[in-house]
C-alpha cells in the first residue's frame, strides 16, 4: 500500500495545501482554495485525492478479509506495515489484536514503538518475533466480547469494521439435522443485480442468472467462494416462476436464494467439520447479502415474503444491532421514550406508540399494528456507532426513533397523514 505522500498523521501540506486522508484537499483549514494557489499543485493533490478514495475502503476490506481468514503476522511486521502506515495505520490502530493463544489489545504508542492495552489498562508488549492475529469474538467467552463492547462504547472509539460487534454464526439444530448443507439463509426473495454485485465484493463467483436460456439452466446457478484449507463454499440460486413476465424477458431483477454447503476437492464437507470461523463468516456473507438486499426491505413492499421478513424472527446480524441498541439506547437523548423488546424497538412519541423492526427498520403503530411508511432521507441525527456501516440499518433505525419519538413535529405530509 503506497503512503500517497501522506505524514504519520496522515496528512500531507505543501503550500499551504493539505491533503487529507478522507481524500479532501484545503487551504489553509478553509474549503475555498483560492486563484492564486499553485494550480501544478493543486491538480497532483486532486488527482491524489482521487486515488487516496478509492485505496481507503479496498484496504479497510483487505484487513478485514485478514481477521475473516485468521492471518498471522510477526509483531515487528505489524507494527511496519499496519500500525506505522498512514494509511492502514488508520485503520489497524483502531482493530484489537491478539497475541496467538494469548492476550489481546488496542494498540498504543510507547517509548519503543507499539504496545497493546486491554479494557482494563494492562499492557502488553509483544517481542518482535511473536506471532499476532486479528481478534475474532468466536475464539472468546462471552464475557470476553462483553469487556470489549463495553469499552468501545465507554470510550466513544469507533471500529473501520464491525470487530467487537461481529456477529458470529454457530450451528443450528436444524442445520446439525440437514448435516451437509443449511437452508438458514434460504428462500429469500433478492434483487439480483444488487446481489450479484455485493457477493461479488466478497470473492463470491459464477453468480449468472437470466432468461436467455431458460431451456438450458440459466434460471439457475450456484455462486462459489475459495476458502482457507482447501474449502469452497457453495450458495444456489435460482430466477422464479414469475421472473420471465415480471421482467418482459429482459434482465432479470429478483432471484431466490436456496441451499449454501461445502465442499473440499469435490467432496461435500458435513458442516460440523467446517472449522467455526469459516462456516461462520460464510454465513455472514449470506446474511448480508439478505439483510442489505431482500425486497423485504422495500417501503411499499407487500405480500407474504414481505410480511414475513419485514417483522419475522431475527437474524444474527440484527439480533447484534439489538446487542449494541441495548448498550447505545442509555446515552441517548430520546432514551426515556426508547424500550427494546423482543424483535422491535419501542418508541413513545406524543400522538402514537411505534414498533421499529429490528430486521427490516419497518414500524408499525400502536394499538392496531397499523404499518407506517418512512422512506430513510439519509440525513438524520448523527450518533455515535462503535463501528462504520456507511449508512446501515443501524443508522437508518436510529434515525426513525429520533423523527418518532418527536411525532409533533413532523411535517412531512406523506408521514403525517398515516399518523392520524
Amino acid at each position: 500500500m503506497p503512503t500517497f505522500g501522506l505524514g504519520p498523521d496522515g496528512t500531507r501540506t505543501e503550500q499551504g495545501l493539505c491533503l487529507s486522508l478522507d481524500g479532501r484537499v484545503t487551504y489553509e483549514g478553509r474549503k475555498t482554495i483560492p486563484k492564486t494557489v499553485n494550480r501544478e499543485l493543486l491538480a497532483e493533490l486532486r488527482a491524489t485525492a482521487k486515488e487516496l478514495r478509492k485505496a481507503v475502503p479496498a484496504e479497510r476490506f483487505r484487513v478485514e478479509r485478514a481477521l475473516a481468514t485468521e492471518r498471522i503476522w510477526r509483531w515487528r511486521d505489524v507494527c511496519e506495515h499496519f500500525l506505522d502506515h498512514p494509511v492502514t495505520g488508520s485503520i489497524a490502530r483502531d482493530l484489537i489484536w491478539e497475541i496467538l493463544q494469548g492476550p489481546a489489545g488496542l494498540p498504543v504508542r510507547s517509548e519503543g514503538g507499539w504496545e497493546l492495552t486491554d479494557p482494563a489498562g494492562r499492557r502488553i508488549q509483544p517481542f518482535p518475533d511473536t506471532p499476532v492475529l486479528l481478534w475474532h469474538p468466536i475464539a472468546h467467552t462471552v464475557q470476553e466480547v462483553r469487556g470489549w463492547r463495553d469499552h468501545l462504547i465507554a470510550n466513544d472509539l469507533r471500529q473501520p469494521f464491525k470487530q467487537a460487534f461481529r456477529e458470529v454464526y454457530l450451528l443450528t439444530p436444524a442445520e446439525e439435522r440437514t448435516r451437509d448443507h443449511s437452508r438458514r439463509f434460504a428462500r429469500h426473495l433478492l434483487r439480483y443485480g444488487q446481489a450479484k454485485a455485493l457477493l461479488t465484493e466478497r470473492g463470491w463467483r459464477d453468480l449468472s442468472l437470466g432468461h436467455w436460456g431458460w431451456l438450458y439452466g440459466s434460471g439457475q446457478a450456484t455462486a462459489t467462494k475459495e476458502l482457507p484449507g482447501g474449502l469452497t463454499a457453495h450458495w444456489d440460486f435460482h430466477l422464479d416462476e414469475h421472473s420471465f413476465d415480471r421482467d418482459a424477458g429482459g434482465t432479470a431483477s429478483i432471484c431466490v436464494s436456496g441451499d449454501l454447503r461445502f465442499t473440499a476437492e469435490e467432496r461435500t464437507v458435513p458442516l460440523a467439520e467446517v472449522p467455526p470461523l469459516t462456516f461462520s463468516e460464510v454465513m455472514r456473507d449470506a446474511d448480508l447479502a439478505v439483510g442489505v438486499t431482500s425486497t423485504g426491505l422495500d417501503p411499499d413492499g407487500h405480500g407474504a415474503y414481505w410480511e414475513s421478513y419485514g417483522f419475522g424472527e431475527l437474524s444474527e446480524s440484527a439480533e447484534m444491532r439489538r446487542d449494541a441498541l441495548a448498550r447505545l439506547l442509555p446515552r441517548l437523548s430520546i432514551a426515556a421514550r426508547c424500550t427494546l423488546a423482543g424483535r422491535f424497538l419501542h418508541v413513545k412519541g406524543d400522538l402514537r406508540t411505534y414498533k421499529i423492526h429490528l430486521g427490516s427498520g419497518n414500524i408499525l403503530m400502536e394499538p392496531n399494528d397499523a404499518y407506517l411508511c418512512i422512506v430513510p432521507s439519509g440525513d438524520g441525527d448523527q450518533v455515535f456507532l462503535p463501528f462504520e456501516e456507511d449508512g446501515g440499518m443501524l443508522s437508518i433505525i436510529l434515525s426513525k426513533a429520533f423523527l418518532l419519538a418527536a411525532d409533533t413535529a413532523i411535517t412531512d405530509p406523506s408521514i403525517t397523514r398515516q399518523l392520524r
